[in-house]
């Protein structure tokens, strides 16, 4: 009896929280719908701590890249106690797509559910969109408490864009 009812509040548990299973995808071109390869994804956990005061620590960051069809696989978590994951897909020439927020004016994303086969539309970048402002805006879609090498290949996708960023700042100036 003890074994069955630890089991129901298992899978309650499981069921009502930061459970994730893997996810399929695909990464298209929002004007045309053709695949975009080589876009790379990166979805990080995070738990909060403390009591009273408390603050998020990432827990696990997974990043994957499309194949030639615009294709995606992202593992998923089984843990009860992380947070809804932040999700983000970025590829040269596109607007960074991110589960939380919109660019450029980061508005909610209110569209976004957590499941396969979901199609991730990248917008092309505009040429009336700062540099400045996607970096930030990706910067702050991927900041992460973990060690850079856990996100490789999302920092090294637009590290071009950083240049164009700090020649926009110097603009300013």
């Amino acid at each position: 009896m003890r074994i069955r009812n630890a089991l129901f509040i298992t899978f309650c548990l499981l069921s009502v929280t930061g459970c994730y299973a893997t996810i399929t995808g695909t990464v298209v071109d929002g004007d045309t719908g053709q695949p975009i390869e080589g876009a790379v994804v990166l979805a990080e956990w995070s738990i909060t701590k403390g009591l009273g005061l408390t603050y998020s620590k990432s827990h696990e960051v997974v990043e994957a890249v499309t194949d030639k069809e615009g294709k995606v696989t992202i593992s998923g978590l089984f843990n009860p106690f992380v947070n809804h994951p932040s999700l983000t897909v970025y590829r040269k020439g596109y607007v960074a797509w991110n589960n939380q927020y919109i660019f450029p004016d980061r508005k909610r994303r209110l569209d976004f559910k957590w499941s396969n086969d979901y199609v991730f539309r990248l917008e092309k970048f505009r040429p009336e969109y700062s540099y400045l402002a996607h970096v930030n805006f990706l910067d702050d879609a991927i900041f992460s408490y973990t060690a850079g090498e856990k996100k490789q290949s999302m920092t090294k996708a637009y590290e071009w864009e950083r240049k164009r960023a700090n020649e926009e700042r110097m603009k300013q100036k």
